[in-house]
């Protein structure tokens, strides 16, 4: 299924951009795009390193069981998946060239590029697929969102060497986007039992070593199967070295300083004051990541209580979060999908500010001073930021709040265990919306049951009729009515939208990140990049 996107100008103030376009999605700087398409006109030169920077760090080396982030993971490159994306997210061919459903949508058959290698120099077939598949989809191994990724898929079929049929449970529009490298990625079925240490996959660049929270090199794999339009062989560069930093600052100043010659993003404080002072000596790129929303935990707490999740929305301040959280850049949210996206709903009903009325609801429930937990994550400031404002907001009508911020692994086990009441939790862009409303909210999906575990019989039913369809006016209908019942009960709060704001050096060229911020894509991101010579 195609999406259109557009991309603006960067440089128009926030104001002028949305009378001129509507508020359209996303785009790259008119400084960063008047650049590369100036490099695009001189031959790529091959070889030399690129050392990157992002916010966060993996937490382990194996794809099926831990997510590599392919808008801030550098590391995310060593793997690519059946399906791929282009520029603008659109799902096209990758290591399989072709695919094709049968008329109930419930057995995909995906033709397999023929000669496409593992980084060890075994050949991608459909035996190895079927292992992948198989392996994500044991709860000893594949993680959360991996395995739910696939959980439709209920038997892989290998049809012959270079064919492979996905037989799903369930009629399902989206296995397309499932098995995508994000966040489906193949790995040599051989190297399984050593991934932890040494991941094989088949991606444009191959392990060397990690270090977390220090380094990670990856180096160009010299029999990867994509050419650039005139036919060279992709990657370019010889190596990456990935140099993770926490604090936006620090990884700001290791940009300015030389440390790095790219980094994935910057502190939304820092974006237009950067813009202005050093514009002329960056690349900039502004572009949509997600966005960022409140779970309210169904499990255990005093959540469970409707009227007291009601009286918690109402005394959140979205505008308050645009400002203090995100210093005017992007816009608040209430859904998964921004304006101007082929997927946003018009119609969407949602709780408005309104403290007066979560005081009484409190009151009413005799329940001022009920104690409850926010916890958010450490490692994305926008995150730990949200839940200081989500704090402040719920003491000022009455809640007694204590917020936790956490790292990787403690908030994984935090949000897994519902050792919380509120969450701050985030979301990539979703190339198909089940991966977002079925994913996270379906009462059947394991990654839902580790967040709200929210049940409800009508949403479910919206939500896999919305899977029976490929006509996306259908499926919008369905999934605005389904939104309209989380708004209701509130599993889920929406926020804010996130968008980022990368920036290089003029020594990259060739690099553009995807519009919902890859790292890597066809024919673009890090397989594009080379070096001023």
């Amino acid at each position: 299924m195609t999406r259109q996107r557009i991309a603006h100008p960067g440089e128009l103030s926030r104001r002028d951009f949305l009378v001129s376009t509507g508020g359209v999605l996303v785009g790259m700087s008119a400084l960063g795009l008047a650049s590369q398409a100036a490099a695009a006109k001189k031959h790529p030169q091959r070889g030399g390193t690129l050392e990157y920077s992002s916010r966060s760090d993996i937490a382990g080396l194996d794809g099926h069981r831990h997510n590599l982030n392919h808008a801030s993971d550098a590391t995310a490159a060593m793997y690519t998946g059946l399906t791929d994306i282009d520029a603008q997210g659109n799902i096209i061919p990758g290591i399989a060239e072709s695919w094709e459903p049968n008329k109930e949508l419930t057995a995909w058959t995906f033709r397999l590029r023929k000669g496409v290698l593992f980084h060890n120099g075994r050949e991608v077939d459909a035996e190895a697929v079927k292992l992948n598949l198989q392996r994500i989809k044991d709860p000893a191994i594949g993680g959360d969102w991996e395995r739910g990724a696939i959980a439709n898929i209920d038997t892989v079929e290998v049809v012959d060497r270079y064919t492979v049929r996905l037989n799903t449970k369930t009629p399902d529009a989206a296995v397309p986007t499932a098995v995508m490298h994000y966040p489906t990625r193949l790995i040599a079925p051989d190297a399984f039992e050593t991934v932890a240490d040494h991941p094989i996959g088949t991606g444009p660049f191959k392990f060397v070593s990690w270090t977390r929270w220090n380094e990670a090199r990856l180096e160009r794999f010299e029999n990867y199967w994509e050419t650039d339009a005139e036919g060279n062989n992709l990657p370019y560069l010889d190596v990456i070295i990935s140099k993770p930093k926490r604090e936006d600052s620090v990884r700001l100043t290791a940009l300015q300083t030389g440390q790095v010659q790219l980094i994935g993003n910057m502190a939304q404080a820092d974006v237009e004051r950067f813009k202005q002072s050093a514009g002329n000596k960056y690349n900039t790129w502004t572009w949509h990541y997600g966005g960022r929303f409140l779970v309210f935990n169904f499990r255990n707490g005093p959540f469970q209580d409707k009227r007291l999740r009601t009286a918690a929305a109402h005394a959140i301040n979205r505008e308050a979060i645009h400002y203090t959280v995100y210093y005017g850049n992007g816009d608040s949210a209430n859904q998964p999908y921004p304006k101007g996206d082929p997927w946003h709903m018009e119609g969407i009903q949602s709780l408005e500010y309104d403290p007066e009325r979560a005081k009484a609801m409190l009151k009413e429930a005799r329940a001022v001073g009920t104690e409850v937990r926010i916890v958010s994550y450490a490692n994305i400031s926008s995150s730990h930021q949200m839940g200081q404002v989500v704090q402040d907001s719920w003491g000022s009508v009455g809640f007694k709040v204590t917020h936790e911020i956490l790292d990787a692994v403690p908030f994984r086990n935090a949000r897994n265990s519902g050792a919380f009441d509120g969450l701050v939790q985030g979301n990539t862009y979703r190339y198909d919306p089940d991966a977002f409303y079925g994913r996270n909210l379906h009462s059947k999906s394991e990654y839902a049951k580790v967040l709200s575990g929210w049940q409800n019989e009508r949403y479910d039913k919206l939500i896999e009729e919305s899977k029976r369809t490929l006509n996306q006016g259908r499926r919008k209908e369905l999934y605005t009515e389904a939104w309209n019942i989380v708004n209701v009960e509130l599993p889920h709060f929406y926020l804010h939208e996130e968008v980022y704001t990368s920036a290089a050096t003029k020594a990259v060229l060739g690099y553009t990140p995807g519009q919902t911020g890859a790292v890597h894509y066809r024919g673009g991101g890090l397989r594009a990049s080379y070096m001023a010579t």
